[in-house]
């Protein structure tokens, strides 16, 4: 047992770290099928004072850490880029701290998951809002705030979850330990405002993907689920990505508050309907059209009703256009979606179109308008690499898909667009194929490049995208400076995270 292992198994107690190969190969893959990093420790730390000791312990023997919530991030975000380092696994830190009704305000551990969050405030009538990623039965909210996550319902009305973040305790990476916010005042007793008392510190751990320090207790706003709700569902029989998108345009210019609006393209339709993944639609809808659906709420049933009225003239005011039936069984995903928690079940439809396929993502946000070119570009893309991706069509039979889940608004004239390619892992029908690995890889940063300079935003970055971003010359070198100061202020040996953005 070594010297750095025998230190922190002394602050943690033998039962939560092992550095055993079974362990930490469990530990050093997320989503995607190429990347992996191997950790040498895996730790599960129960606080912040464990995590500031192991982090003076890292800071003394030049060790990197690497931050792991739920460990749904699909770049990378959550695993030591290239082997070694220490695993800090957030998930026993999972518990509710406080909930105060009165001012509508929840704290918890930040290793708890969105879904088990929610659940607890569904007792009393209330969620979070935005309720996080769309992996958010298990992604934790810890995660989500690292990476300005959406996904999970209500990120039209309430955009991004950093939106409703309050207070933070982070311990930094040289092992401090401190509150943001309100909290930033030793006599506050509660956390209830997250600007003031200075410049917002919070802000710089919001999205910073792991890289500034590492969040132990966060405070969110919470809201009262409204009582009345609506949801339909339509099918879009021609050009379905523009109408989408001139659909969801015209909801922000009228101002009219909706809770979701998504759309999922007919790419995505075809091949489940094909593939029987869509029982609701396989009576009413042709093999090639769009979906699109919306959900409201409202506190009575005339501010329904109005707003129902006023979302169905304009989408059906489009060509083409064709409602649903009401039920799920008529088609309305819209209503499975909302009332059975659909949307932890089938955000990501286009990675779950076979089976055996893994996804190669490109997720960003992007002002509405310009979703349907990108698209199209998705297509050239594809067109493009075609001898590529034949080569791996050619050993397993079935070939990478390219375009993207669904198209979800978000914060203002923005939506999230879900794009990427699926592909197969490399081990296929018993033998390990290293050219499935190579080609996977080359077009995973092909696509992630050729998005970019669309000129989207990219929240959640990880491992590939972080540092491509730096490498293609794509982030302002004046920004990266920025970053790079805090970096190395509060982090001086680049001990967190190490890697991302090219941090070293």
């Amino acid at each position: 047992m070594s010297d750095l292992y025998q230190k922190l198994e002394d602050i943690v107690s033998e039962k939560f770290i092992s550095n055993s190969e079974y362990v930490r190969h469990a530990y050093s893959r997320n989503v995607d099928p190429v990347l992996q990093g191997i950790p040498s420790i895996v730790i599960r730390p129960r606080d912040a004072k464990e995590i500031s000791e192991i982090l003076k312990i890292a800071n003394e023997d030049n060790i990197p850490v690497y931050p792991r919530g739920g460990g749904d991030c699909e770049f990378g975000g959550s695993k030591p880029i290239g082997d070694g380092g220490i695993l800090l696994d957030m998930k026993r830190m999972n518990n509710i701290i406080n909930l105060d009704q009165e001012n509508l305000i929840i704290t918890a551990e930040a290793g708890i998951s969105w879904g088990k969050l929610n659940e607890y405030l569904s007792d009393y009538g209330l969620y979070t809002g935005c309720m996080g990623p769309g992996s958010g039965m298990t992604a934790s909210i810890g995660g989500g705030i690292s990476h300005h996550s959406v996904g999970g319902g209500g990120c039209a009305k309430y955009g991004a979850c950093t939106n409703q973040l309050v207070s933070l305790e982070v311990v930094l990476p040289t092992g401090e330990i401190i509150e943001t916010g309100s909290q930033a005042n030793k006599f506050s007793k509660i956390p209830f405002n997250r600007f003031g008392n200075g410049p917002d510190l919070a802000g710089l751990f919001c999205g910073d993907n792991g890289i500034l320090g590492v969040k132990t207790k966060v405070s969110l706003q919470i809201f009262p689920k409204p009582p009345y709700a609506n949801y339909k569902t339509f099918a879009l029989n021609r050009k379905s990505a523009p109408i989408s998108s001139e659909i969801l345009s015209d909801i922000r210019h009228k101002g009219i508050d909706v809770y979701d609006a998504m759309y999922i393209m007919d790419l995505v339709v075809g091949l489940g309907l094909k593939e029987g993944l869509f029982p609701m639609w396989e009576k009413n809808l042709k093999r090639k059209c769009g979906i699109f659906f919306y959900t409201i709420e409202a506190n009575s049933e005339a501010e329904l009703e109005e707003k129902t009225k006023q979302l169905d003239n304009i989408i059906l005011g489009k060509n083409k256009t064709q409602e649903l039936g009401s039920e799920i069984s008529d088609g309305n995903i819209a209503r499975w979606h909302y009332e059975e928690q659909g949307h932890w079940q089938m955000y990501h439809n286009l990675w779950g179109l076979y089976p055996a396929l893994e996804p190669l993502t490109a997720e960003c946000f992007t002002p509405i308008n310009t979703y349907p070119d990108i698209l199209l570009d998705l297509d050239q893309w594809d067109m493009e690499h075609n001898d590529d991706i034949q080569k791996v069509t050619n050993i397993t039979g079935q070939r990478p898909i390219t375009g993207s889940g669904p198209v979800l608004l978000v914060d203002g004239c923005n939506v999230e667009l879900t794009c990427g390619f699926t592909s197969n892992p490399p081990y296929f029908d018993g033998k390990y194929y290293d050219i499935i690995d190579e080609i996977n890889l080359k077009l995973w940063k092909s696509i992630l490049e050729r998005v970019t300079k669309h000129g989207v935003q990219w929240y959640m970055m990880g491992d590939i995208l972080s540092r491509l971003f730096v490498e293609i010359g794509a982030i302002r070198p004046e920004y990266h400076y920025l970053m790079k100061l805090i970096k190395d202020s509060v982090d001086p040996k680049h001990i967190l995270s190490r890697g991302k953005f090219n941090f070293w």
